[in-house]
């Protein structure tokens, strides 16, 4: 899993109990498709970690970024993240070569993705590329959280929304309180999913998040026709 040693430069929380690690890549000319994973492996950690010192993150960012390659995590996940969280800036770890079947394999039909948590970061990656290219595809971005503060890249993804009107962001929180701006409020469910999207077809779907909440609605797009083939999946644990 080392093909590559790159540089920490940036920590930064995002939101609750969300962090982001930028890595820089100017010098090892790192290619990567929108939407794709990578192992990374701590050199020197704090604490020992059972499983290991390598695990697969997904990139946040867009290829495009060509110097620098970001990644987001959730605290108290793991071990691992959390000696990534005690890293020092400037310190080096590994990444592998990219991974993983996340990426768009179409450009003509209509994009969905439905995202709960962390799931969000290969979904980023992709709009992200998608906005800087002025994309004509239409994109629709079901996006669910317990809270509006555990809600990750939040203000980005309604600024693209602003930049392009073909990106469709709709919010969902199942625990609102005291909400500021515009929320469905629940989980996706085939309520949510009627209300924005009228004809199935013509559609691919990527569906990331918890286990349980991909399962649930893989299950919920199967018993309304779409097929097998234009669900992809990606699930966090």
């Amino acid at each position: 899993m080392k093909d590559y040693l790159v540089k920490l430069i940036d920590r930064k929380e995002i939101c609750e109990n969300t962090f982001t690690f930028t890595f820089d890549t100017k010098d090892i000319d790192y290619n990567f498709k929108a939407g794709q994973y990578a192992h990374f492996t701590i050199v020197d950690p704090l604490t020992k970690d059972k499983k290991g010192h390598s695990r697969p993150l997904s990139i946040a960012s867009s290829p495009d970024n060509i110097d620098t390659l970001m990644v987001a995590a959730r605290t108290g996940s793991s071990v691992f993240i959390e000696n990534l969280l005690q890293l020092p800036v400037g310190s080096e770890v590994y990444v592998s070569k990219p991974s993983g079947s996340m990426y768009l394999k179409d450009k003509t039909s209509d994009l969905v993705f439905i995202a709960g948590g962390i799931g969000i970061t290969p979904v980023r990656s992709i709009i992200e590329k998608a906005i800087k290219e002025n994309s004509k595809q239409k994109i629709y971005l079901f996006y669910s959280n317990r809270t509006e503060s555990q809600t990750a890249f939040l203000n980005e993804f309604r600024h693209w929304a602003e930049q392009n009107k073909n990106f469709i962001l709709i919010p969902l929180i199942s625990e609102p309180g005291n909400v500021k701006g515009e929320y469905e409020v629940g989980n996706v469910d085939e309520k949510i999913v009627k209300k924005y999207l009228k004809d199935l077809s013509n559609k691919i779907f990527y569906v990331t998040g918890p286990p349980m909440m991909v399962d649930s609605v893989s299950k919920l797009l199967s018993e309304q026709g779409v097929n097998e083939e234009k669900i992809i999946m990606e699930k966090f644990k």
